[in-house]
């Protein structure tokens, strides 16, 4: 089983972050939460797969409609 990657998110990042959210009136227990959040937050977002790019697929992976075959109006 695969450990957990350490996602510490510091008081001063989830601070900083409400700051630039505009989330200035937070209590500092609005800010611990939201710490937390961010952290939890973070672990998710490296399990969900992405989709790949269009730019990094084979060119096989795309369909293109040719302009061609568009029906005329």
């Amino acid at each position: 089983m695969q450990a957990e990657p350490d996602n510490v998110v510091s008081s001063a990042e989830a601070e900083a972050f409400a700051r630039r959210i505009g989330l200035t009136w937070l209590a500092p227990e609005d800010t611990e939460r939201l710490r937390e959040a961010m952290a939890t937050i973070t672990r998710a977002g490296l399990i969900v797969s992405r989709q790949s790019s269009k730019f990094d697929q084979p060119a096989f992976t795309f369909s293109v409609v040719s302009l061609a075959h568009q029906s005329a109006s």
